[in-house]
């Protein structure tokens, strides 16, 4: 591990502490009681799920989801609206060396390998949960909290890898956080892996017939681990 590396994870470490929900999965339900204490993020939705209650409306309605987040970002299309000549910026005119760095970068996480890999996981893992958990069968919910974790992280993982790849060369400034926020999420990246791993090889001692499918998914589910290491490792 490089030093730079190592001071970056510490530091997130501590960053940890006062905003876990920048560092974690958003399985609120599997999280530990400590960190949920901890997480102003999980007190606020708790908090809306007991009003919710209390007034006899179901927290899980996709129409209070709703009003909730209209109450929350209502008037946020309306700011941008009102600004939006003043924020309207022609990037082709911008001669700037600090600039150039970005633009190199927005390149790199367009070009990156990575995201097509997980998409490709993302779409085998959705055909495998199909043709298994998603039928509701009870031979499969045997296996639910295997099945859970695979069908949560599914998903997860390609959009954590955005995540980390817009903020893995820190292009934007000296002292930017965005190269800490990468590595954050490359640690979350990792977990899904690992977690996924662990509840389909699980899966396959059961339903030996799926072994084929499931030595796919561990193959690319392994490539990326393998290649999200080298990348931190480059640091």
């Amino acid at each position: 591990m490089s030093k730079r590396l190592e001071e970056i994870r510490k530091k997130n470490a501590e960053f940890e502490k006062e905003s876990p929900y920048n560092f974690c999965d958003r399985w609120c339900e599997r999280c530990s009681h400590e960190k949920q204490m901890r997480c102003k993020l999980y007190q606020d939705e708790f908090e809306q799920k007991i009003t919710c209650i209390a007034h006899g409306r179901d927290p899980d309605d996709p129409e209070m989801t709703a009003e909730i987040m209209e109450k929350q970002y209502g008037d946020l299309e309306k700011i941008l609206e009102e600004h939006e000549e003043e924020i309207e910026i022609n990037f082709d005119e911008i001669d700037d060396p600090e600039f150039e760095k970005i633009k190199e970068h927005i390149k790199f996480v367009e070009n990156n390998p990575l995201p097509v890999s997980a998409e490709q996981y993302r779409k085998k893992a959705h055909e495998f949960l199909k043709d298994t958990f998603y039928k509701k069968e009870e031979k499969y919910l045997a296996l639910d909290y295997d099945f859970q974790t695979v069908a949560w992280y599914h998903t997860l993982l390609p959009a954590k890898l955005q995540r980390a790849l817009a903020g893995f060369h820190e292009p934007a400034s000296e002292g930017d956080l965005s190269l800490y926020d990468a590595v954050a999420q490359f640690e979350i990246c990792k977990k899904a892996i690992r977690e996924s791993i662990v509840a389909l090889r699980k899966i396959e001692l059961k339903f030996a017939s799926f072994h084929m499918k499931i030595l796919e998914l561990l193959a690319l589910l392994n490539n990326i681990h393998s290649r999200i290491e080298a990348l931190e490792e480059s640091i």
